[in-house]
């Protein structure tokens, strides 16, 4: 079969591109035409067909599903970026989406749609945090994000055209492990299941193509063996990286509510269609591991420098207190 991917260049298009080259699928590709896509379509895609322009530009939208049986939408402008542009992220989350719904309802024989949402559509959940895809979606007031993603999620379901759903969670991978800049944002008690890049990717290659997908909505994320909580994860990820507990930052340096994430008391459920798991997170503790092993005796140095950097960082401790804490780090 071929499939559109848009985004596909990114953490999660990357892992989907390698599912669908997998399952022997014929792959197109629509990205935004910047230098840097020009060099990772050499890079990632030199057996794809690849189609440089806007998702939403009609145009290239029907250039690019050509003869597709199925697209994997994933292109969108995620936090933080999409917290400074709001406008832009509109036009993009939702004007993108709807302008590809619009192009594939016209086509004659109608591709299936598999848009990536995200568990953010949920909004704040510290206080309930075994979510289900039945749950309302009541994504947090300045979340931009999470409400184009309620958006779209409308207009595929009234566009007629056969689609799945795919809410995703913390995704991680192995290369992407510079500072969150949204770390501090998530309170410490905050539940997260994990899931991992190559397990999302096959996700979506498999409801590209599983009869059984049609129609669905499915919370994605690694189950059991991928679920913590935020602070029990800063605790492996600063251990990893050598510079030991996460201690030295304390609960007052987080927000205390206004994330979203949780637990999926669900994503069994997208298992037993999808059949996507293969990596559990203490797999990819030890791809941190592997990634980080040259980094660690150095970072063990500085790691009392690096400490107070953190604290500094803090948009939730005052002046004095970063003092204080950064004094005792």
């Amino acid at each position: 079969m071929t499939v559109l991917v848009t985004g596909a260049f990114g953490n999660v298009g990357r892992s989907t591109l390698q599912a669908l080259r997998a399952a022997g699928d014929r792959i197109t590709i629509l990205e935004a035409d910047t230098p840097r896509n020009r060099s990772l379509a050499r890079e990632l895609a030199p057996d794809c067909r690849v189609v440089f322009g806007d998702v939403r530009d009609p145009e290239k939208a029907r250039e690019a599903m050509e003869g597709v049986d199925a697209v994997c939408h994933l292109a969108a402008l995620i936090p933080p970026a999409a917290d400074r542009a709001p406008e832009l992220t509109v036009s993009i989350n939702v004007g993108g989406t709807k302008n590809l719904i619009e192009v594939a309802a016209g086509q004659g024989r109608k591709p299936r749609f598999i848009l990536a949402s995200s568990i953010a559509a949920y909004g704040d959940r510290i206080l309930s945090p075994w979510i289900g895809a039945s749950d309302p979606l009541v994504p947090n007031d300045d979340d931009i994000y999470g409400k184009t993603k309620v958006e779209a999620e409308a207009l595929l379901r009234s566009s007629g055209l056969p689609f799945s759903v795919l809410r995703l969670s913390y995704i991680v991978w192995r290369k992407k492990l510079r500072k969150d800049p949204l770390m501090f944002h998530m309170p410490p008690a905050t539940k997260i299941e994990v899931c991992h890049t190559e397990d999302t990717g096959r996700a979506f290659a498999a409801a590209a193509r599983v009869p059984d997908a049609l129609g669905g909505t499915f919370d994605i994320g690694g189950g059991e063996s991928c679920r913590t909580t935020f602070r029990d994860y800063l605790d492996r990820m600063f251990g990893l990286f050598g510079l030991g507990s996460s201690r030295f930052l304390p609960d007052s340096a987080f927000a205390r509510s206004g994330f979203h994430c949780g637990w999926f008391r669900d994503s069994d459920d997208a298992e037993r269609i999808l059949h996507f798991r293969g990596k559990t997170i203490e797999d990819y503790y030890r791809e941190v591991g592997e990634e980080t092993r040259w980094l660690r005796p150095l970072t063990a140095i500085v790691a009392p420098a690096v400490r107070r950097s953190l604290l500094a960082a803090s948009p939730f401790l005052g002046t004095m207190g970063r003092k204080l804490q950064g004094a005792g780090a």
